[in-house]
């Protein structure tokens, strides 16, 4: 019937997070990665820089260049969100949807959202 081929029609146009998840047998869960006790990160990857850039700019001078490097950081996110809607930003936001997406269910469940952010940072 017309009917039947509308909705079939209005079905089938739907982004992938209007249509409710199926039920999945629970797939086995990884816990989130503990964040560390010490906000300040003085522990870090690039902490070794850091303490000798401290050193050779003296701490006002480091805090300009930290306020720098985070601005760039900033602007070159801003970019990428701007590119969203091209064919590249389709393509890596696909991409990264499926490295989220770890139980590969079509959908992103609170736990993978919480292991996503928390590689953010």
């Amino acid at each position: 019937s017309i009917e039947q081929s509308a909705t079939e029609a209005s079905e089938s146009s739907k982004l992938i997070m209007d249509i409710p998840p199926t039920q999945v047998a629970p797939a086995k869960k990884t816990p989130a990665p503990q964040k560390k006790a010490n906000a300040a990160h003085k522990e870090g990857i690039f902490s070794p820089v850091v303490v000798a850039a401290g050193a050779v700019l003296g701490k006002e001078k480091l805090n300009q260049v930290r306020a720098k490097v985070i601005s760039i950081h900033s602007d070159l996110i801003k970019s990428f969100v701007g590119t969203s809607e091209s064919a590249f930003g389709q393509t890596v936001l696909q991409q990264l949807f499926k490295y989220v997406d770890t139980d590969r269910s079509g959908y992103i469940d609170k736990e993978e959202l919480a292991v996503a952010l928390s590689l953010l940072g």
